[in-house]
Protein backbone atom coordinates (compact mmCIF):
# COMPACT_ATOMS: atom_id res chain seq x y z
CA UNK A 1 0.00 0.00 0.00
CA UNK A 2 1.48 3.34 -0.96
CA UNK A 3 1.49 6.36 1.37
CA UNK A 4 -1.44 8.08 -0.35
CA UNK A 5 -3.67 5.00 0.00
CA UNK A 6 -2.51 4.45 3.58
CA UNK A 7 -3.18 8.09 4.50
CA UNK A 8 -6.73 7.84 3.12
CA UNK A 9 -7.40 4.59 4.98
CA UNK A 10 -5.99 5.98 8.23
CA UNK A 11 -8.09 9.13 7.96
CA UNK A 12 -11.25 7.11 7.26
CA UNK A 13 -10.57 4.74 10.17
CA UNK A 14 -9.78 7.68 12.45
CA UNK A 15 -13.12 9.30 11.60
CA UNK A 16 -14.98 6.08 12.46
CA UNK A 17 -13.07 5.55 15.70
CA UNK A 18 -13.54 9.19 16.72
CA UNK A 19 -17.29 8.82 16.21
CA UNK A 20 -17.24 5.78 18.50
CA UNK A 21 -15.34 7.71 21.15
CA UNK A 22 -17.81 10.61 20.81
CA UNK A 23 -20.70 8.21 21.39
CA UNK A 24 -18.98 6.97 24.54
CA UNK A 25 -18.07 10.47 25.73
CA UNK A 26 -20.52 13.09 24.32
CA UNK A 27 -18.37 15.98 25.62
CA UNK A 28 -15.74 14.88 23.12
CA UNK A 29 -17.98 15.93 20.21
CA UNK A 30 -16.82 19.53 20.54
CA UNK A 31 -13.26 18.46 19.60
CA UNK A 32 -11.99 17.59 16.14
CA UNK A 33 -10.45 14.20 15.47
CA UNK A 34 -6.66 14.33 15.44
CA UNK A 35 -4.73 14.91 12.24
CA UNK A 36 -2.93 11.75 11.13
CA UNK A 37 0.72 11.93 10.06
CA UNK A 38 2.55 8.96 8.58
CA UNK A 39 6.06 8.96 10.03
CA UNK A 40 8.74 7.08 8.09
CA UNK A 41 11.40 7.63 10.74
CA UNK A 42 9.88 5.52 13.51
CA UNK A 43 11.75 2.25 14.00
CA UNK A 44 10.64 1.33 17.53
CA UNK A 45 7.62 3.55 18.04
CA UNK A 46 4.51 2.34 16.22
CA UNK A 47 2.49 5.43 17.08
CA UNK A 48 2.70 8.66 19.01
CA UNK A 49 0.11 11.27 19.96
CA UNK A 50 1.00 14.93 20.33
CA UNK A 51 -2.05 15.80 22.41
CA UNK A 52 -1.59 19.56 22.57
CA UNK A 53 -1.27 19.75 18.78
CA UNK A 54 -4.05 17.18 18.15
CA UNK A 55 -1.77 15.08 15.93
CA UNK A 56 -1.23 11.32 15.81
CA UNK A 57 1.92 10.00 14.16
CA UNK A 58 1.81 6.45 12.81
CA UNK A 59 5.00 4.50 12.03
CA UNK A 60 4.96 3.78 8.30
CA UNK A 61 7.43 0.90 8.44
CA UNK A 62 5.17 -1.12 10.74
CA UNK A 63 2.35 -1.31 8.19
CA UNK A 64 4.27 -3.70 5.91
CA UNK A 65 4.04 -6.59 8.40
CA UNK A 66 1.44 -5.44 10.93
CA UNK A 67 -1.24 -3.47 9.09
CA UNK A 68 -4.15 -5.14 10.91
CA UNK A 69 -2.65 -4.46 14.36
CA UNK A 70 -1.78 -0.90 13.41
CA UNK A 71 -5.43 -0.19 12.53
CA UNK A 72 -7.07 -2.28 15.27
CA UNK A 73 -4.78 -1.59 18.25
CA UNK A 74 -2.15 1.09 17.70
CA UNK A 75 -4.42 3.73 16.14
CA UNK A 76 -7.12 3.41 18.86
CA UNK A 77 -4.35 3.41 21.52
CA UNK A 78 -3.08 6.75 20.23
CA UNK A 79 -6.57 8.18 19.84
CA UNK A 80 -7.28 7.19 23.44
CA UNK A 81 -4.43 9.50 24.48
CA UNK A 82 -6.15 12.38 22.66
CA UNK A 83 -9.49 11.46 24.22
CA UNK A 84 -7.88 11.40 27.66
CA UNK A 85 -6.27 14.80 27.10
CA UNK A 86 -9.47 16.36 25.73
CA UNK A 87 -11.51 15.09 28.66
CA UNK A 88 -8.98 15.35 31.50
CA UNK A 89 -6.11 17.62 30.45
CA UNK A 90 -2.43 16.78 30.74
CA UNK A 91 -1.73 13.75 32.92
CA UNK A 92 -0.14 14.31 36.30
CA UNK A 93 3.55 13.41 36.50
CA UNK A 94 3.61 12.64 32.75
CA UNK A 95 1.75 9.37 33.35
CA UNK A 96 0.55 8.99 29.77
CA UNK A 97 -0.64 5.44 30.42
CA UNK A 98 -2.26 6.31 33.74
CA UNK A 99 -5.60 5.33 35.22
CA UNK A 100 -7.79 7.59 33.07
CA UNK A 101 -6.15 6.38 29.83
CA UNK A 102 -6.42 2.74 30.96
CA UNK A 103 -10.10 3.25 31.78
CA UNK A 104 -10.73 4.68 28.29
CA UNK A 105 -8.96 1.72 26.67
CA UNK A 106 -10.94 -0.85 28.69
CA UNK A 107 -14.25 0.93 28.00
CA UNK A 108 -13.34 0.89 24.30
CA UNK A 109 -12.76 -2.86 24.52
CA UNK A 110 -8.97 -2.94 24.26
CA UNK A 111 -6.24 -4.11 26.59
CA UNK A 112 -4.61 -1.10 28.27
CA UNK A 113 -1.14 -2.25 27.25
CA UNK A 114 1.30 0.70 27.05
CA UNK A 115 3.81 -1.19 24.85
CA UNK A 116 3.73 -3.15 21.64
CA UNK A 117 5.85 -6.12 20.56
CA UNK A 118 5.82 -5.38 16.82
CA UNK A 119 8.99 -5.66 14.80
CA UNK A 120 9.78 -4.03 11.49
Amino acid sequence: MNRTELQAKLEAKTALLWEEFCEMYPTLCKFDAPKIVINGRFTKTAGCCEVEQNIVHMGYKFFAKHSAVMFAVILPHELAHQVDYNLNGLPKNNRWHGSTWRKIMVEFGLEPNPYHSLEI
